[in-house]
């Protein structure tokens, strides 16, 4: 379980009543981690295997078969360690590349839990990855035509900020609080409204 009882509580609460006073569908996603970086790792075991060897040709005279040896015991040992610590891959992989992996899920998930089937085209999916710090919201087509993208793009800004500060509740509880008065304004609750999707939280395993 990535939430607690309580905080999926809170935060469907929210979206509920969002969703008395506004046509727009809500979606709560989240995951701890977009992807599983093993070929990240196996990459950066096969990094440090060269630079090991590139530092060994100069400073001794090494067979062959020693080298290899070398080189398998260097492999295994940096993988083992990356298994047991495989956060630590996190850390040194580059922002901008974890960043694609995270937002790739995102728009996977956007499709595959079917929100981009909607009758009304009106949904916002919050999409939260907590191992990558990354924040993304996906608006269906009749939100986007709306509601500039520069408004979400302020709202990812911040949330992410308290992402960073592991405090997770608060900025998707204040992402919801920011977006209710321009959803309110553009998509007012209708009398023949039909709430299609749920506003319990989805968390990815």
């Amino acid at each position: 379980m990535i939430l607690s009882e309580n905080e999926k509580k809170l935060i469907a609460q929210e979206i509920e009543n969002l969703e008395k006073l506004s046509s727009a569908e809500l979606v709560a996603v989240v995951t701890k981690r977009s992807k599983s970086y093993k070929y990240a790792s196996v990459m950066i075991s096969v990094f440090f295997v060269f630079c090991f060897s590139f530092i060994l040709y100069f400073i001794r005279e090494t067979s062959t078969l020693e080298l290899l040896q070398y080189q398998l015991l260097i492999f295994i040992g940096i993988n083992l360690f990356f298994e047991k610590f495989d956060g630590f891959v996190l850390k040194i992989l580059p922002e901008s590349y974890k960043h694609r992996k995270a937002s790739l899920n995102a728009n996977e998930q956007f499709h595959n839990l079917g929100l981009n089937r909607t009758k009304t085209k009106q949904t916002i999916m919050f999409f939260v990855s907590l191992d990558e710090k990354y924040v993304e919201i996906i608006t269906d087509e009749e939100i986007a035509k709306e509601i500039p993208n520069e408004f979400w793009q302020q709202l990812v800004y911040e949330f992410i900020e308290d992402v960073k500060k592991e405090d997770f509740l608060n900025g998707y509880l204040k992402a919801l609080r920011t977006s209710k008065a321009i959803l309110i304004k553009h998509f007012p609750i209708k009398n023949n409204d039909e709430n299609e999707l749920s506003n319990e939280v989805i968390e990815l395993i």
